[in-house]
């Protein structure tokens, strides 16, 4: 054999060699550099056994305030206590902002506004009873009262304005700031055939616009710069600014779950008419502004109890775990609860928290 022709087949066999290594290289490479959030700290409450009155527990600038039955509680992250506050009703609501949070005692409606170092930096007294509040882009507080009335605050908590409502419960309640209006849906089951209604109020407190959403139930609303998005439980509506529909879309199966993004996330689930007849299986689906499908995957397990967006992911979870999955339903990682789970947090996109029914497991990002 020539040498030219040895070394040819030296250079061949290293050759087959490097190419069946690449892919356990890669592979090995890969796993360095994944993304997966370990558990890092924990944090109880409910300890005194009272769940009657469960702490309420959401998430402002990465931290967690935990409001619990006779203390606030602003937790770092990490899971450290930065500072805590006593109160002293259990009848609290709570609305989470960006860098503040609003309080209310809803008996008396006494409404604060606190900031992130524990500092009130506003206060309302004897508003009267409250059902819930809502903080708007940490500007202004919207208080639904218990007589049916709203009322609209600026972030100093003074009153702008206030509005008796038509019959019915508030499902959902917006601010359109650009225009200075206020978006509320109103779901009436006083009558036989129950509606909703979608009303419109300026911020001088008249009811400018709205519509009727006959025998439809209303459950969420999602405001766009031209457009209001309504999910009801046989598809979306869209509304103008000026009350009048422009839209109807209807979807073949009922919304389970939503979340909103740029876009909006929703859960498909039972068909609507119920027949087992060409059932559709469950299913996620993210559509864009316009209402059109821009993903779409099976769930990787059911029963599914609620999910989170998660920057471009989803935490989808259940009683028993929690997965982390891409746009197109692969599941990236799989954490099991050590008990039955009650909610998700996402701390933005560096980790998030398992609550359980008297303590919180925190996952960051290692």
């Amino acid at each position: 054999m020539k040498r030219g022709h040895g070394l040819s087949w030296v250079i061949l066999i290293l050759c087959i060699v490097l190419v069946m290594q690449i892919e356990p290289i890669i592979s090995w490479a890969s796993r360095l550099i994944k993304e997966d959030y370990k558990l890092s700290n924990q944090v109880y409450f409910n300890l005194n056994n009272d769940f009657e009155h469960r702490a309420q527990i959401f998430t402002v600038d990465n931290a967690f305030v935990i409001v619990g039955r006779t203390a606030v509680q602003y937790i770092s992250k990490a899971g450290d206590v930065i500072w805590e506050k006593d109160v002293s009703s259990q009848n609290v609501s709570v609305a989470p902002g960006k860098k503040v949070f609003a309080l209310a005692e809803k008996k008396a409606g006494d409404v604060f506004i606190i900031n992130q170092s524990g500092e009130i930096i506003a206060k309302h007294f004897g508003l009267g009873a409250i059902e819930t509040i809502k903080l708007f882009n940490d500007q202004y507080v919207g208080v639904i009262k218990s007589d049916g009335e709203y009322v609209l605050l600026d972030k100093n908590l003074k009153t702008i304005s206030s509005t008796t409502l038509p019959t019915g419960t508030v499902i959902d309640y917006d601010l359109d700031i650009n225009n200075q209006n206020s978006i509320l849906v109103i779901l009436d089951l006083s009558r036989k055939a129950f509606n909703s209604k979608l009303v419109i109020i300026s911020f001088n407190g008249n009811i400018i616009s709205g519509s009727n959403i006959e025998q439809e139930i209303a459950y969420d609303m999602i405001l766009y710069s031209n457009h209001i998005r309504i999910l009801v439980d046989t598809g979306m509506l869209v509304f103008g600014y000026d009350g009048k529909k422009m839209e109807q879309k209807s979807m073949e199966q009922t919304i389970g779950a939503f979340a909103q993004s740029d876009g909006f996330w929703v859960y498909l689930v039972n068909s609507v008419n119920q027949s087992t007849v060409d059932e559709k299986p469950e299913r996620f689906v993210k559509m864009d502004a316009k209402g059109e499908v821009i993903h779409e995957f099976s769930p990787p397990f059911t029963p599914i109890k609620q999910f989170r967006q998660f920057g471009e992911q989803l935490l989808l979870f259940n009683e028993e775990k929690v997965s982390i999955v891409d746009v197109t339903g692969k599941v990236i990682e799989t954490y099991h609860g050590s008990e039955m789970i009650k909610a998700v947090h996402p701390l933005g996109t560096e980790g998030f928290a398992i609550e359980y029914i008297n303590h919180l497991d925190i996952y960051l990002l290692k």
